[in-house]
């Protein structure tokens, strides 16, 4: 074998099995560690409510809706404030309770994508609180459910989480429940702003990329 068939041979060694380590990867055989080549964060979306007098049930139905679209993805993240209780009514526990609706959808528009996993947490609340999932509302399309998280600690930084993974590679998922968020201070003069984090990460055909946007709520003391 002369020098010029030595340096072929020398770059087919390589090349071939990075190929094949490629393949293994994205065909969900290989696992490891992946590289996220890029995050970007959105822009925050923002609510804010003042929190109605005592003994009091309110209705309030407010959305927050964001979209991205690039790179080979379109991705829609809703978040929507249903209802806000408060605890001082006789059929509820001491505290206030405002439930929360969250769905994201994500379509891959490149015949190379795929969404990899999706996150979402409820976490950093100024005042004592609590997030609980209500877990017969969970409906989820092309993933599969990782992890479920409720943290009874009401001064913990992450209040619940959930963790996702997408299943063969999807080219499009979608992921809705409904949360209850517990204000847990019963004379209800606290402000209490709490952020929630969708997290999407993606496959463009190329690299991994993680999209983030935020939410912040916020539910001002009563006058």
């Amino acid at each position: 074998m002369n020098g010029r068939e030595m340096k072929a041979f020398f770059l087919m060694s390589v090349i071939i099995p990075l190929g094949l380590l490629t393949t293994l990867r994205l065909t969900g055989v290989l696992q490891g560690p992946m590289i996220i080549a890029e995050t970007t964060t959105l822009e925050t979306k923002k609510w804010e409510f003042q929190r109605p007098n005592p003994d009091q049930y309110t209705p309030l139905y407010d959305n927050l809706n964001a979209t991205y679209v690039s790179d080979g993805l379109l991705a829609m993240f809703h978040l929507e404030i249903w209802d806000y209780v408060n605890g001082s009514m006789d059929w509820v526990p001491p505290g206030d309770w405002v439930f929360i609706e969250t769905e994201i959808n994500a379509i891959a528009t490149n015949p190379n994508s795929f969404e990899e996993s999706f996150y979402i947490a409820f976490r950093n609340d100024s005042q004592p609180s609590t997030v609980a999932w209500l877990r017969t509302y969970f409906s989820f399309t092309n993933l599969s459910l990782v992890t479920v998280n409720e943290d009874v600690n009401r001064d913990a930084f992450t209040k619940g989480y959930v963790r996702l993974a997408g299943i063969n590679h999807p080219s499009k998922i979608n992921f809705k429940t409904v949360a209850i968020w517990f204000l847990l201070d019963v004379s209800s003069d606290r402000t209490h702003q709490i952020e929630v984090s969708y997290e999407l990460t993606y496959y463009n055909g190329t690299t991994y990329k993680r999209i983030i946007q935020p939410f912040q709520l916020k539910m001002g003391n009563i006058e």
